[in-house]
C-alpha cells in the first residue's frame, strides 16, 4: 500500500466532517475522500439488513475508485450494529463508537446520557456494547432517540434558522431531563451532533460535551504510524456526495470547507 493514497471516510451525509475535522487536525498532509452518502440517509433507520448491503457496497466502492489505505466508517448506527459482520477487507476499517469510558471519568453525578439515532438506541448491539465497557454499577446510563437533532444538522437548518434549532434543542434537552435530571454528561453518538455544541453550551453550560472525532483520529494515527503515514503530502480532500449535491454544497460553503463537490451514482 502506497502512502501517498488516500483515508476514505464516509457516512451518509453531513456528519463525516466532524470527524474529518480532527483526523485533519492530527494529519495535515495526509490526502482524504469524503463521500457524503445523502442517497441511504439516515442509516439510523435502516434495518440491519439494508445497513449491511449499504455499507458493504459503499466500502467496496471506495476500494474500487480510490485504492484507500485506511477506511473511517463515521457513523455509530452501522459501526454498532454492522460493523462486525463485514467481511474482512485488505483495507482496515476503522468505526466511531459512543465514548463511554470518557464518561464514566468525566461525570460527577455518575449519571450519563447516550444520544444516538433511533436505531442505535433501540439495538440490542448498544446493549452489549455497553456491557462490554464493564462500567461501574453504580453509573446509570441513559439511551436517548436523539434523531431530529441529527435532521437538523443534515437539512442545513442549524445554520440557516438559529432560533427554530435552538427551539427544538431545548425542547429535546427538557424530554431528557424528565427521564433523568441528574445527568451531567452526554455521548455525542451521531457524527451530526457536535455540530450543534453551541447550541447545547447555551442551553446547559454545565453539561459535559463528549465527542468521538478525537478518540476516531488518534485511532487513524496510530493505524498509519510507520511506513504508511504520509508527512509530506499537500493534504488534499476531495468531496463526493451521492445526491443532493446543492444541499451539500450550500452546508459545507458555510462551515468554510471550499472544495468542489462531485456527485456519484451509487447503484445499490
Amino acid at each position: 500500500m502506497d502512502k501517498k493514497n488516500p483515508i476514505a471516510i464516509f457516512d451518509s451525509g453531513v456528519g463525516s466532517l466532524s470527524i474529518i475535522k480532527e483526523v485533519r487536525k492530527l494529519l495535515p498532509n495526509e490526502n482524504y475522500i469524503y463521500l457524503a452518502d445523502k442517497k441511504h440517509f439516515p442509516y439510523g433507520k435502516k434495518t440491519h439488513s439494508d445497513l449491511l448491503n449499504i455499507i458493504q457496497n459503499t466500502i467496496e466502492y471506495l476500494s474500487k475508485y480510490c485504492k484507500p489505505k485506511l477506511i473511517v466508517l463515521a457513523s455509530n448506527t452501522p459501526s454498532i450494529q454492522i460493523l462486525h459482520k463485514i467481511k474482512k477487507y485488505e483495507t482496515e476499517i476503522i468505526g466511531v463508537f459512543p465514548p463511554i469510558p470518557e464518561a464514566v471519568n468525566i461525570t460527577k453525578t455518575g449519571h450519563i446520557a447516550i444520544l444516538a439515532t433511533q436505531n442505535t438506541v433501540k439495538s440490542l448491539e448498544l446493549d452489549e456494547y455497553i456491557r462490554s465497557q464493564k462500567i461501574p454499577s453504580e453509573v446509570i446510563i441513559t439511551k436517548f432517540n436523539a434523531s431530529s437533532m441529527v435532521e437538523l444538522v443534515e437539512t442545513g437548518l442549524f445554520l440557516s434558522n438559529e432560533e427554530k434549532s435552538l427551539q427544538l434543542i431545548s425542547d429535546e434537552l427538557t424530554k431528557l431531563d424528565k427521564i433523568d435530571n441528574l445527568i451531567d454528561t452526554i455521548t455525542l453518538s451521531s457524527t451530526h451532533l457536535p455540530f450543534l455544541n453551541k447550541y447545547f453550551n447555551a442551553l446547559r453550560p454545565s453539561l459535559n460535551l463528549i465527542d468521538p472525532a478525537k478518540i476516531v483520529s488518534e485511532k487513524v494515527k496510530k493505524s498509519l504510524e510507520g511506513n504508511f503515514q504520509d508527512s509530506e503530502g499537500k493534504g488534499t480532500l476531495q468531496i463526493l456526495v451521492s445526491q443532493e449535491k446543492e444541499l451539500l454544497e450550500t452546508i459545507i460553503r458555510k462551515l468554510g470547507i471550499y472544495e468542489e463537490v462531485n456527485e456519484i451514482c451509487l447503484d445499490f
